[in-house]
């Protein structure tokens, strides 16, 4: 478990040591961002397979480079079982170009939420947990260069949880193919 762990958390240090002066443009193609989130979704199942993981997900087109924008799915759908509770349940959804994961865990306070997307920050009720506090800032940094948005909120109804929201420009169908 702490393989795993240094792994992650020297993939994530790769990832964010990269400099953003849009190079990155060179790296990013068009790809089907609901086959992304399916396999994002086959990794995390193995990860909480007490959980129920219901998804949603509708073809989406966009412009991203693969490996990362794989890597900010995981990330987004790791920390919706790692906060659910045991026999909890996430909702995937992946339309129009908005993914929306929702769990249904203890949620964030909203004097943390300008700070989630901080590199190293955690929250002060999730530092006993594994994570290194790069996730979301890898997600963040992803989605921008795709030329998105990703937003963190507490859910809706006063249940609890977590709702995160990622839109991307694209289309429902992949562009035609240049001659």
């Amino acid at each position: 478990a702490q393989m795993t762990e240094l792994a992650a958390l020297i993939g994530d240090l790769q990832e964010l040591s990269r400099p953003d002066t849009g190079q990155h443009e060179g790296r990013a193609q068009i790809v089907a961002w609901q086959d992304v989130v399916e396999s994002a979704l086959r990794r995390v199942r193995l990860r909480g397979p007490e959980l129920t993981i219901t998804a949603d997900v509708r073809p989406w087109y966009v412009r991203a480079e693969p490996s990362a924008l794989e890597r900010a799915m995981v990330n987004v759908l790791d920390n919706a079982v790692k906060f659910s509770p045991e026999g909890g349940t996430i909702e995937v959804r992946l339309a129009d170009g908005a993914l929306t994961v929702r769990d249904h865990g203890p949620g964030i306070a909203a004097d943390e939420l300008p700070h989630v997307f901080d590199r190293f920050w955690r929250s002060p009720t999730a530092r006993a947990l594994p994570g290194s506090g790069l996730g979301l800032s890898i997600v963040a940094r992803t989605v921008q260069q795709a030329g998105g948005t990703v937003a963190l909120t507490r859910a809706e109804n006063g249940a609890g949880g977590t709702t995160v929201t990622i839109r991307l420009p694209g289309a429902p169908t992949p562009p035609p193919e240049v001659p």
